[in-house]
């Protein structure tokens, strides 16, 4: 919604505040919504169903000084980030674990969930990947699910989609693996277009704006341009699921048109 903001007719508007959530923003998006909105307060929240919403959050100053955090968490809440069955140190990437009041008792009428998801002092297993800095600060890297694997190369999916959106006629970005008989999965995206810009953008260009910020076995070698957005959950979280399915299918077909598997 806020990258629709900034392409609007409602862009300079005076607004008084811009939040983000759902999903970790664009690295880009924030420094142009700021550009766009200059009054506007931003923050960014970050939570989950089980936590009652919002647990970690933060706005103004704190948050135009990391906008690729989450920001901290709320004063009733814990956090940990957990590499294994250890607690990860300051700035390496584990599960991140959550406890407080806010978090869920239990799943209804599911109680194998509720073991895989809760420890039993109270730890929520969050399924997000992410890490704290010296400060506390948390940072969200990915879901453990869209961690893509290109032959033994953990790849997470923001970072593809943030190298796409270095080309501003991006609308939305989501990378995906598909499967792979060698590598296991290869990367793949989908991106929408902004209005304005449909017919301008053609995959050769999107890999090439890629590779200039990505190591060479995150660069995408399947991309999906389409007009329409992408397809949300009610959350405002994109249907990846959907668009492995997509992007899975499209590869098939150019395996069988062009031979890509023994390119790779």
């Amino acid at each position: 919604m806020v990258a629709d903001l900034t392409e609007s007719s409602l862009a300079g508007f005076p607004l008084d505040s811009l939040m983000f959530g759902g999903a970790p923003a664009p690295d880009l998006l924030a420094a142009r919504a700021g550009q766009t909105f200059p009054n506007a307060v931003m923050s960014q929240g970050y939570g989950l169903t089980e936590t009652n919403s919002v647990a970690v959050s933060f706005a103004g100053a704190d948050y135009s000084a990391r906008p690729a955090s989450c920001g901290l968490p709320c004063p009733v809440n814990d956090i940990m980030i957990m590499a294994g069955n250890t607690s990860a140190p300051v700035g390496e990437v584990g599960e991140v674990w959550l406890r407080g009041p806010n978090v869920m008792k239990e799943y209804w009428r599911d109680p194998g969930a509720t073991e895989k998801a809760l420890t039993k002092d109270g730890w929520l297993k969050t399924g997000d990947l992410g890490y704290l800095d010296r400060d506390g600060f948390l940072y969200i890297r990915d879901r453990i699910k869209d961690i893509i694997i290109r032959g033994g190369e953990n790849i997470d999916s923001v970072s593809v989609e943030n190298a796409l959106y270095a080309d501003n006629r991006v609308m939305e970005a989501a990378a995906v693996g598909v499967p792979h008989p060698r590598l296991g999965e290869i990367v793949a995206a989908v991106i929408s277009v902004k209005p304005g810009f449909k017919g301008q953008l053609t995959e050769a260009s999107l890999i090439a704006t890629a590779a200039k910020s990505l190591p060479k076995f995150a660069v995408p070698v399947l991309i999906i341009i389409q007009d329409e957005p992408l397809e949300r959950t009610e959350s405002g979280k994109i249907l990846k699921p959907e668009l492995r399915k997509t992007a899975r299918a499209a590869w098939e077909m150019r395996m069988k048109d062009d031979g890509s598997r023994t390119k790779l």
